[in-house]
């Protein structure tokens, strides 16, 4: 050690020993700023050895002076080994201090480390702080140490009116994660989509049963955004959720089983096929959920669901045979094939509308198995031949190419003649692809000219180019809902220019009132057929 540092090292023992506040400050403004590096090195390592005091000290300068961290980092490492040591003498400054550059290194200090011990110090010192950024840089350290005494003392902070204090106290509710904390959360809910998202992402954080719960409980409620948000994220979650979530299914709620079955089919788990055929075998009155029953067992390979799936072909709703039809086709069998062939042959059921089912449901498995049967395969050329979209002659014509049948390719041929279109061009928007099918052929039958979407960003992409005359949309989709897909279209387009009907399988009075304020024309319900369709039109549209 150079006898000058050596020097002011004396020195600053005679002054910390002396209480003189600022001529420490002085002093140790000299001990870094001496060349000899080595030295003052040194001499930071003796300070180490002084009184516990020297945090005061300590602290005072380096929050002054928050370049020495990077100058001279050992002598803020001198300090935390300090804290560590007397963690109570930083909580002390933390208490007594009015000056917010001390209190703030102070948050830093206890971020730094994650001193538990010092939450109690926090949550008391927010009660007295009202200066903003301190605010949130205390809450920031609750969030980093994950740890408080009384979630309660961070509640008001999710009422603030700084949105920055709002989304701190969220995360440092969340990296708590207690029951207390989680469910002062919960009530924080339904009144900002934003801060509702980063809520439920603190829920999907962390989750436990409490929080998967809650998550589930989103599928109940009356927010579009918020049930949208929290069935993507029970997807993403995965089988962990279907626990809890196939409770569901016993729900009196026809919408909670709907929106249910339909995060069970996203999330893609095998365990879910079992609950669903339970489902099932209680014969739901509503159409709405055997649709999304059999949509659902759609998306779910599995064998085990043979006699569900043929019961479904005969269901008295069109839209629940079509989604049967394509659930068989994903799983098709040779035992299912033996069913939907009986299906066909019985003298009991409607052997047209099983047909009309295979085909608008592009069910290619089901319709290769049964060319072999002259009589099927006769009433299934004529469907395609007479009543089928161009769309779906053409796919069927790939599927008997692509399996050496092409001899069969001139049965399925429609006649050439010029078909009449009404003048009008429909946009048909719903991110089911069977409820796709269904809106194609029900507008072909009706002799309007369509365009149909899976993804509502490319309709906006398209719909200035293509100037629709009319839209169908869906309620309930990820991304962007139907209800922020009108107040976007209608940014450009008033209600008289382009009506929209909102085709929804929601009950509840509150999102029909907010899809009509945000300027839905109407608002149907599932299922729906072509009449339903052409008396929407008729009401809503008016020729130019």
């Amino acid at each position: 050690m150079s006898n000058n540092v050596e020097a002011i090292l004396n020195q600053l023992r005679g002054v910390i020993a002396s209480g003189d506040g600022e001529g420490v400050g002085v002093w140790l403004t000299d001990l870094v700023n001496e060349s000899n590096k080595e030295a003052v090195n040194d001499a930071i390592h003796e300070l180490g050895r002084m009184d516990a005091n020297l945090i005061v000290y300590l602290v005072r300068f380096i929050a002054r002076n928050r370049d020495v961290a990077t100058t001279s980092p050992l002598l803020e490492d001198l300090l935390f080994e300090q804290v560590l040591a007397s963690p109570d003498m930083l909580v002390e400054i933390l208490a007594s201090s009015a000056d917010v550059t001390e209190i703030a290194y102070c948050i830093h200090c206890i971020e730094a480390l994650a001193l538990e011990s010092a939450t109690l110090g926090l949550e008391t010192k927010l009660a007295a702080v009202s200066d903003e950024g301190l605010l949130i840089s205390m809450l920031g350290a609750i969030a980093k140490i994950g740890f408080c005494h009384n979630s309660q003392n961070l509640a008001d902070y999710l009422y603030a009116s700084n949105r920055d204090i709002i989304a701190a106290a969220i995360l440092a509710l969340g990296s708590i994660g207690t029951y207390d904390a989680v469910q002062l959360l919960s009530d924080r809910m339904g009144t900002d989509s934003d801060f509702d998202r980063l809520i439920l992402d603190q829920f999907a954080e962390i989750q436990d049963q409490f929080c998967i719960e809650k998550l589930s409980e989103t599928l109940a409620s009356h927010i579009t955004h918020v049930r949208n948000y929290g069935k993507a994220k029970l997807a993403e979650m995965g089988e962990k959720a279907i626990p809890v979530i196939i409770e569901n299914l016993n729900s009196d709620d026809v919408d909670l089983v709907v929106h249910t079955l339909n995060v069970l089919g996203d999330i893609f788990d095998e365990s879910a096929v079992k609950p669903i055929k339970n489902l099932l075998h209680s014969q739901p009155a509503n159409a709405n959920v055997r649709f999304a029953a059999y949509e659902t067992l759609g998306r779910l390979p599995s064998q085990k669901i043979a006699l569900a799936l043929a019961e479904g072909l005969n269901d008295k709703d069109d839209n629940v045979r079509l989604a049967a039809s394509r659930a068989i086709n994903n799983n098709y069998s040779r035992m299912l094939g033996v069913g939907v062939k009986n299906l066909l042959h019985s003298t009991v059921f409607d052997s047209g509308k099983i047909v009309a089912a295979i085909v608008e449901s592009e069910s290619d498995n089901i319709f290769l198995d049964l060319l072999g049967e002259e009589e099927i395969r006769d009433a299934l050329f004529a469907y395609i031949r007479e009543q089928a979209h161009s769309d779906v002659v053409k796919f069927f014509n790939v599927i008997l190419a692509k399996n050496d049948r092409g001899d069969l390719l001139s049965f399925i041929q429609p006649e050439q003649q010029q078909e009449e279109k009404t003048k009008i061009l429909v946009y048909a928007i719903d991110d089911s692809r069977m409820i796709l099918n269904i809106y194609r052929s029900a507008l072909h039958k009706l002799g309007y000219e369509f365009k149909l979407f899976e993804f509502p960003e490319t309709a906006l992409k398209n719909i200035e180019q293509d100037a629709p005359e009319f839209v169908f949309t869906d309620m309930n989709m990820p991304l962007i809902s139907g209800i922020d897909l009108t107040r976007k279209i209608r940014e450009t387009y008033s209600a008289d220019e382009l009506p929209i009907v909102m085709v929804t399988t929601q009950s509840e009075s509150d999102s029909k009132n907010d899809a009509l304020a945000a300027g839905v024309s109407e608002v149907i319900g599932k299922p729906f057929g072509a009449e339903a369709l052409k008396q929407a039109i008729e009401r809503n549209y008016k020729p130019k």
